[in-house]
């Protein structure tokens, strides 16, 4: 990584918008690994390689999107959008993401990946 590891933020989340788990752990496996998983109703608690815990929880949000929470930032990435990116990149959905490490109730909107590009968005407009 070419940013110092103070950068990164403590966990990593996005949100994919209409993708099979079975695809999400597909890509996981291929970029990580996976050492185990266990689904249970729409989520899917998964433990990559090196021990990192990875939630994988189907209808997250409203309109189709599957949360991939990445609860100890032990991942390939710095940030959540250096995540959505890469996932975008691979998948060809809607991805979003935070503007900036969660803080609670934080208003700061939403990173959204689309064929269109990169915008940052309202979630709830």
């Amino acid at each position: 990584m070419s940013e110092p590891q103070a950068l990164a933020y403590p966990d990593i989340e996005i949100y994919l918008k209409r993708v099979p788990v079975e695809d999400i752990l597909s890509w996981l496996d291929g970029l990580i690994g996976i050492c185990e998983s266990t689904q249970r109703g729409e989520k899917t608690e998964v433990i990559l390689t090196d021990n990192v815990p990875c939630t994988i929880f189907e209808n997250a949000v409203k309109g189709g999107y599957t949360s991939v929470w990445f609860r100890e930032n032990r991942s390939p990435w710095l940030t959540d959008e250096a995540c959505a990116e890469v996932a975008f990149a691979h998948f060809g959905v809607e991805v979003r993401c935070s503007t900036g490490s969660w803080e609670g109730e934080d208003e700061q909107g939403w990173i959204r990946f689309t064929k269109d590009g990169r915008s940052v968005v309202n979630w709830l407009a």
